[in-house]
């Protein structure tokens, strides 16, 4: 069994999530603080997106804290799946934002009392300082999960890449609705914000139980062992019964190389090793088995 050592920060993950709470909360006060100046459904969709945003980064904490636990006698595999059950349990609050978000901007369309959007240069400036906030957690998001491969880090980059394309809908819903004098844009904006929340809902879903169901891994993963072990041909006649699941930002692997008959027993381990070894360089976060079958 080979695995690599981490060179990076083991409180990497932690430190990142921990700041996305504190930044997500800022966004919340400053956008509700602005939907009560402005009564913009569109601000109000951004507002309860954040509200989300802070709800979803704290599960990623706690799972990112949880995950980074060591295997112990009970979880000989580590407590990577808690990044999954975080993600399963974004995926609901998700759901409830965006159903919520819907329900109050369809009641809006039919209050005749509804007075639209107030003060939409306010809500402008502030959409546009949010912006750049959610441009640089995307950015801080993505190095981090790009670096430590973890999965609850790059569905908050994504996440919070929709909250900026979020943040640009409800500023043109403002813009067009201030000098077009109408309360229509604000609204239909409002409602694609939800839709967008709905989608996102999905994706987390779909993400969540593919890594519960321990779907193995992708073509391209795939192929990076299939290049390692063809490196060491002949020797290697090839490989058989490859298995891989993921567990977080960990990924465990388990194959049968195909070997000659007549190598001794200290040869086919010291070949094995090698292999699993040019593996783990090809996959980060690697926990490799490779087993010697003679041909």
């Amino acid at each position: 069994m080979t695995t690599p050592p981490d060179p990076l920060p083991k409180n990497l993950r932690s430190l990142t999530a921990k700041t996305t709470v504190k930044v997500a909360l800022g966004l919340v006060v400053i956008k509700s603080i602005t939907f009560l100046a402005t009564h913009s459904s569109g601000i109000l969709g951004s507002a309860a997106d954040s509200l989300f945003d802070v709800c979803a980064s704290l599960l990623v904490l706690w799972a990112i804290l949880e995950a980074e636990r060591p295997a112990d006698a009970d979880h000989p595999w580590g407590h990577g799946k808690a990044e999954s059950l975080a993600s399963l349990f974004q995926g609901i609050l998700i759901l409830t934002t965006g159903l919520t978000l819907v329900a109050h901007t369809v009641s809006r369309f039919f209050d005749a009392n509804d007075g639209g959007v107030s003060r939409a240069p306010i809500g402008i400036a502030v959409m546009l300082i949010s912006s750049v906030a959610t441009l640089w957690l995307v950015r801080n998001l993505k190095n981090a999960a790009e670096k430590t491969n973890s999965p609850a880090l790059a569905a908050d980059s994504k996440h919070y890449t929709s909250d900026l394309l979020i943040n640009l809908s409800v500023i043109i819903g403002l813009s067009t609705g201030h000098f077009l004098d109408t309360r229509w844009p604000d609204l239909v904006v409002g409602l694609g914000i939800a839709l967008i929340i709905l989608n996102c809902a999905r994706e987390t879903f779909l993400s969540a139980i593919e890594m519960l169901m321990d779907r193995g891994l992708k073509a391209k993963e795939s192929r990076s062992i299939l290049e390692a072990v063809q490196n060491f041909a002949p020797r290697v006649s090839g490989f058989h019964d490859l298995r891989s699941r993921r567990s977080g930002s960990d990924i465990f692997i388990e194959l049968h190389l195909d070997l000659a008959r007549d190598l001794s027993f200290v040869e086919a381990h010291d070949l094995s090793e090698d292999v699993g070894e040019a593996i783990s360089r090809k996959l980060t976060n690697a926990t490799i088995t490779v087993h010697a079958d003679p041909l």
